[in-house]
């Protein structure tokens, strides 16, 4: 995995123009309510996955839950653009949605399924237009890029795109609850051998957790359940959202291993004595696994014991305090290396 060592969002949501000319192996982006964060890592979530338009309708960044026809219009307006370096290479994307209906379509059946083949010659919501690297994609025989009322209609992505798959983002609405996907990575996990430390990887809140287990409840779902030292067993969303918080972010650095993992809030759900433990182990995991780790955060706390923990790998971490200047445009101040003891100056919210 080639890791993002800088980012711009020229145009997405609120912000236009804001740049993080650096970025470290771990980035902690700071700032206000509002100022942006949440949408940063959005744009950057984005960005990494460009070579799958599916991603503009995903819930991490279509934040309403009815059905969406224009993914763009919600998140940008007219137009979504944003740039960023790969090993040295300048790599860039624009999408913009064109709604005016130009033909009839007819699915390729196997690239719908028999549930949606029934919608045959519906006329087009609207069709994605598409440019990496100023290099337009052409979209009219593709059904990768197209919308069929309220559904997507996609291909799936060549090996070569599929290289940029290795990505993960947690929003707050869904950092406390064990989903399916997690299930799935817990599984690999264990059937590499790592069975123990996915529990030593939440008994520094909870010590007498012994071993956690996928069991099925009766109404046939399954669900992660933690064995204690006395042979209780109790589900381990009832542990409490911190033991749940800590095991998402252990299973999100394995799933994204030699890529990327994006958390908004990432003290979110955990008491502030936990935190130097945590980024003490968030270090092991990124160098473990090569994985860019970026996150947002409103914790002062949260910035000193990242600080704490790459003490002695200052280059490796950067903390990005986004503001708003006197125009009323949104801009990063990055602090690492040497100037990293600067950020111990920011005026943050604590929670």
């Amino acid at each position: 995995m080639i890791h993002l060592s800088s980012f711009e969002a020229i145009h997405y949501r609120g912000i236009d123009g804001l740049s993080l000319p650096k970025l470290s192996r771990v980035n902690l982006i700071t700032g206000a309510n509002g100022v942006g964060k949440t949408a940063l890592i959005e744009a950057i979530w984005l960005f990494m996955g460009r070579y799958n338009p599916r991603l503009l309708w995903n819930a991490n960044v279509q934040r309403p839950t009815n059905p969406i026809m224009n993914p763009v219009s919600g998140l940008s307006g007219d137009s979504i653009k944003l740039r960023g370096t790969e090993a040295g290479r300048e790599r860039q994307w624009k999408v913009i949605f064109d709604q005016e209906p130009v033909e009839q379509f007819v699915p390729e059946p196997h690239a719908l399924g028999e549930a949606i083949e029934a919608s045959l010659r519906l006329p087009f919501a609207g069709r994605l237009q598409i440019w990496i690297d100023g290099k337009k994609i052409d979209a009219k025989s593709d059904s990768m890029y197209r919308t069929l009322k309220n559904t997507v209609l996609y291909k799936r992505p060549t090996p070569q795109e599929g290289k940029r798959s290795y990505f993960v983002i947690e929003g707050t609405r869904r950092q406390l609850e064990i989903s399916e996907d997690d299930l799935k990575i817990y599984s690999n996990m264990v059937r590499e051998g790592r069975r123990e430390a996915l529990a030593n990887a939440v008994n520094f809140i909870l010590p007498n957790i012994r071993d956690l287990q996928i069991l099925t409840d009766e109404n046939g779902e399954s669900y992660l359940s933690a064995i204690t030292d006395n042979g209780a067993q109790r589900p381990l969303e009832d542990l409490g959202g911190g033991v749940v918080r800590l095991l998402k972010l252990y299973l999100d650095f394995f799933g994204a291993r030699n890529g990327l993992v994006l958390i908004d809030e990432v003290e979110n759900g955990l008491h502030y004595s936990v935190l130097r433990n945590l980024w003490a182990r968030i270090r092991t995991w990124t160098h473990e696994w090569n994985v860019q780790f970026i996150a947002t955060t409103h914790s002062a706390e949260c910035i000193d014991a990242a600080m704490e923990a790459f003490a002695d790998e200052p280059n490796d971490l950067s903390i990005h305090n986004l503001f708003e200047n006197e125009s009323g445009n949104i801009k990063a101040a990055t602090f690492t290396g040497e100037a990293l003891e600067g950020a111990r100056n920011l005026h943050l919210e604590v929670r």
